[in-house]
């Protein structure tokens, strides 16, 4: 919406697959290695959405499923950079 009255909220790294694609090549040499790779819009319960991606799956659409419950896991990459990533849900 390109407002400048966003605001940060506490949220709980909850939330749901709405729509994924899975990518069997890259144009990357640097992601060609990962490939095949899903990447997801994930629905927070809170009701923000989100582009990641999904760990600890299968990078397949026979293992991806709309509506598929997600919990957040953060990968610290450096001192100035951690990424939120999705993992399915326990239990």
């Amino acid at each position: 919406c390109q407002s400048d009255q966003a605001t940060f909220e506490p949220v709980t790294g909850s939330g749901s697959v709405l729509s994924f694609a899975v990518s069997h090549r890259s144009l990357d040499p640097g992601w060609q290695a990962h490939a095949p790779y899903a990447t997801l819009l994930v629905e927070l319960d809170e009701g923000p959405r989100m582009m990641s991606n999904i760990i600890d799956c299968p990078q397949t659409p026979e293992a991806l499923e709309l509506d598929m419950k997600l919990e957040v896991a953060f990968e610290k990459l450096d001192d100035k950079i951690t990424l939120p990533q999705f993992r399915p849900a326990k239990g």
